[in-house]
Formats: C-alpha cells, sequence, structure tokens
C-alpha cells in the first residue's frame, strides 16, 4: 500500500517560496482548487493567489490546476488565473497527474501536487512519484461538511505523526 504522508507541509500556499520549490526538485506545480486555492465550491480565489503565481512562473516554475470538481467552475478558475487545468481528476488515481506532468513538459518526479487532502490530494502524488505537498485546508468547509468532517478525521493521525516528525517547511532528509 502507498503511504498517505506527504513529503512537505506548508500552512497555505502563499506560504510555499520558489526557493522551496527548488530545494524540492520541483519544476512544476499542480494546484488543487477547493479548500487549497479557492474556499469549498467558490470561484474566487485566495487574496494574494495572483502576485505568488506570478512570483513562481516568473522564476521559470510551471503551473497547472489539477482538480477532482467538475463542471464549469474549475475551468473558470483556471482561466480566471491564465493556467491550463485538468478537472474530474478522480485523485486518489494518478491519471490525471500523469497527464499534467506531460502537458508541463517535466519529469513526473519534477512536479509538486500541493493540496489540501491526504486521501485525494497526497495519496495520488504518492501514486504516480509527484512530490506531495499538503497545505491546511482553507476555512469554511460548508459545501459538502459531513463528507470533509469524515475525511479530516481520517486525516489526524497521519497529520499528527507528520507533526512530530517534521512540522512545517521543507526539512533535509
Amino acid at each position: 500500500m502507498v503511504s498517505p504522508m506527504p513529503k512537505y507541509r506548508f500552512k497555505s500556499v502563499l506560504d510555499i517560496t520558489v526557493e522551496d520549490l527548488n530545494k524540492m526538485g520541483a519544476r512544476a506545480v499542480a494546484l488543487d482548487i477547493d479548500n487549497t486555492i479557492c474556499n469549498d465550491g467558490k470561484e474566487n480565489v485566495i487574496d494574494g493567489l495572483e502576485s505568488w503565481l506570478k512570483e513562481i512562473q516568473d522564476s521559470g516554475i510551471k503551473v497547472m490546476i489539477i482538480s477532482n470538481a467538475i463542471g464549469k467552475r474549475p475551468q473558470k478558475v483556471a482561466e480566471s488565473l491564465g493556467l491550463a487545468h485538468l478537472s474530474y481528476a478522480r485523485k486518489p488515481k494518478a491519471k490525471k497527474l500523469l497527464m499534467g506532468a506531460e502537458l508541463m513538459g517535466v519529469k513526473i518526479t519534477e512536479m509538486a501536487m500541493v493540496g489540501d487532502q491526504i486521501f485525494a490530494d497526497v495519496l495520488a502524488a504518492n501514486n504516480c512519484g509527484a512530490i506531495a505537498v499538503l497545505v491546511d485546508a482553507l476555512e469554511g468547509e460548508t459545501r459538502f461538511p459531513i463528507f470533509y468532517a469524515n475525511r479530516r478525521r481520517k486525516e489526524k493521525p497521519v497529520i499528527a505523526e507528520f507533526e512530530r516528525l517534521y512540522g512545517y517547511g521543507v526539512y533535509d532528509e
């Protein structure tokens, strides 16, 4: 069985620096949408994301969205940011992550999958060899509260173990 343990953890996407991505060996970033860059079910991105994105892209690191969301919302979010996207990713399946790496012209081992869910984003990354980066979920998981409550309960032991071993940021192995 593939480990659900992330490789790195940050409080927010905005806390991930170009230097952090370089230390990880990431030449590309795949971003989740819900509770990572947008509040649950919303189209508006978090304050500061556009300037963060410009800094990352100006450094030569490629960025796209890979989301489990369906419908027009992922496309609207991606278009508002000028990013390519793959939706209905069905994470933790790895197929769309592999497609994303190919679209961005990088090896899967050079792509950081950044998301808020261990049993979707992190596990998808670990299933294909991408760099698994966990961020704390944004406040306000209101769209599917029971679903998220169950997920977050299952994630607690993994996060507690990660905290005990590493904490936040990029650590030396």
